[in-house]
């Protein structure tokens, strides 16, 4: 039976991983019930990382604290950052 189409179109990636970090990746994916890693895992897991990085802001804390720029940094839900930021302003 073949497969049905994608509602959202894909596209190939082929990428090379640091084998540590594909080491950690396939540990986390790992299905005991499966005893394999499986189909789809990596591409949900890397698309759901992606759109949190793109969806969420970052805030170097360096004005806060007296640092070197980008020594301490936060990256959370736009939501969240402007109330840490609020939350820094009242304090600093």
């Amino acid at each position: 039976m073949p497969r049905p189409k994608n509602v959202m179109p894909t596209y190939k990636l082929t990428t090379a991983l640091p084998l540590d970090v594909h080491t950690a990746l396939a540990t986390h994916l790992y299905s005991e019930l499966e005893q394999r890693v499986p189909q789809n895992a990596y591409a949900t897991f890397l698309s759901e990382r992606i759109r949190e990085f793109f969806s969420s802001r970052q805030l170097d804390l360096s004005p806060f604290n007296g640092t070197n720029p980008g020594t301490f940094s936060v990256r959370g839900s736009p939501e969240s950052i402007a109330e840490l930021r609020r939350l820094l302003g009242d304090i600093a």
